[in-house]
């Protein structure tokens, strides 16, 4: 029998995630810069990240961004998160074009991967986006299908998934109902929300109402039955679950 994935708790230092694999065997590939998967170089989402991160730090962001963890570290909250072996929360979104998306027709077709993004004005989930366009067609390949979420409304992710090229499902959270039921909602806090309001970005016009909620960074591999096989959560939102190890261990499975 397969051992679960430990879901991942939170970190305050910036030191390189160790996730355990199926086996429990420390994995660290996926902090390589370059990955071979098939044909095809991938530069790991993880090196591009820590350069943006390195590169766009300043004094002020970097007391934001540390208030922001740790808040989330002593709540405790990515470890109230839904769980390898719990039973994911269905869903009814409206895409980017306005169709309403069920996750039991998605997951009629096989497993689903399922990310959470925090919205446009993120840079972080800009890279991430784009890292899972660029990583969709292996992750069908591997016999899954992609979606993201996010709580933006408003028409921006039809404008976000033009202008970024983006051929996935992009769902809107409205009201970060799904979110709430995945357990990875947290209200921003007061250091971080007036310097997003002082840069221009005001996230109760971007969402559509006044609750200053966002998501945490959350990639899930969900089965066809709903039961989840993959989850990694964090609080630290310069962290994300890598495309070259999604993909990884979708070829593992044998549903």
């Amino acid at each position: 029998m397969r051992k679960p994935l430990r879901q991942r708790r939170l970190r305050l230092a910036r030191q390189p995630p160790v996730q355990l694999t199926q086996r429990g065997q420390l994995d660290r590939s996926c902090h390589a810069d370059v990955k071979l998967h098939g044909k095809n170089a991938i530069v790991s989402l993880a090196s591009m990240l820590k350069q943006l991160f390195q590169n766009s730090m300043t004094a002020r962001s970097q007391a934001a961004y540390s208030d922001l963890v740790l808040r989330l570290r002593n709540a405790e909250t990515a470890v109230h998160a839904v769980k390898v072996g719990d039973e994911a929360p269905s869903f009814l979104l409206p895409n980017a074009e306005g169709q309403l998306i069920a996750s039991e027709d998605l997951l009629a077709a096989g497993p689903l991967v399922v990310t959470f993004f925090r919205g446009g004005w993120c840079p972080y989930c800009d890279l991430a986006m784009r890292a899972m366009e660029e990583a969709l067609q292996d992750i069908q390949a591997a016999g899954a299908g992609f979606v993201a979420i996010w709580p933006e409304t408003g028409g921006l992710a039809l404008r976000v998934k033009r202008e970024r090229s983006l051929t996935y499902e992009l769902l809107v959270d409205v009201d970060h109902s799904v979110a709430m039921q995945f357990g990875i909602v947290f209200r921003m806090p007061d250091l971080y929300r007036e310097m997003l309001i002082d840069e221009g970005t005001d996230l109760a016009k971007r969402q559509g109402n006044p609750s200053w909620l966002v998501p945490m960074t959350a990639t899930y591999v969900i089965a066809p039955n709903g039961v989840v096989l993959y989850a990694f959560v964090d609080g630290d939102f310069t962290l994300r679950a890598e495309p070259a190890e999604v993909i990884a261990f979708l070829k593992t499975l044998k549903l």
